[in-house]
């Protein structure tokens, strides 16, 4: 009989005290580790929030330029969550319209050597299929399709890498176009971040 009650008081203390329980008032929605970003408060700092959110979730991500960026359009101040996807995925679609214009200004002064041409080429038409995936990408996105925006995503950041590497191997110091593949790069990162937390698990 005193066995059998040492074994309940033991029991007891073991369940109460060293096992962890899940706390009911412990709203995961707030959690620094389990963010939901679906239920932020009214009010909050989408942009300085999101960026602190990405910047948490892995440490190439870069917080200043995903601040700057999102900040330049004020739309993003009262945007949803969603919605600064849809404001980087227009900004890296502005830049990467930008770089095609840009590609073909350099491939028109004369100061590339036949493989620099046939480079620039390439690159010109990854930034020009890049325009049509982030379409594509947002397309996706606006109907809720995550996995397919983020395979485009993906394909972007594919093409402009590779524009990039093509460079460095020849041996310059940098790329003619590093800016605007940073650029395009980074925002990038910013939309595929955001994904991450709305596809379904």
């Amino acid at each position: 009989m005193v066995h059998s009650s040492l074994s309940f008081i033991i029991i007891f203390f073991l369940f109460f005290f060293l096992i962890p329980h899940h706390n009911c008032s412990h709203d995961l929605s707030v959690s620094r580790h389990h963010p939901n970003p679906k239920h932020w408060p009214a009010g909050v700092d989408l942009v300085n929030t999101t960026c602190e959110l990405c910047a948490n979730a892995s440490a190439a991500f870069r917080y200043s330029f995903c601040a700057s960026s999102l900040q330049r359009l004020p739309i993003t101040r009262i945007a949803s969550f969603q919605g600064l996807a849809i404001v980087a995925m227009e900004l890296a679609m502005e830049n990467a319209s930008e770089t095609v214009q840009k590609i073909a200004d350099m491939m028109n002064n004369g100061s590339f050597d036949h493989h620099g041409m046939a480079w620039l080429g390439d690159c010109m038409e990854t930034y020009s299929h890049s325009v049509s995936a982030l379409l594509n990408a947002i397309g996706a996105f606006m109907g809720k399709h995550y996995v397919i925006a983020n395979a485009w995503m993906l394909q972007v950041t594919k093409g402009i890498r590779r524009c990039e590497v093509r460079f460095s191997r020849r041996g310059r110091e940098a790329s003619p176009l590093n800016k605007h593949n940073y650029d395009v790069l980074r925002l990038s990162d910013v939309v595929l971040c955001i994904i991450q937390f709305l596809e379904p698990t």
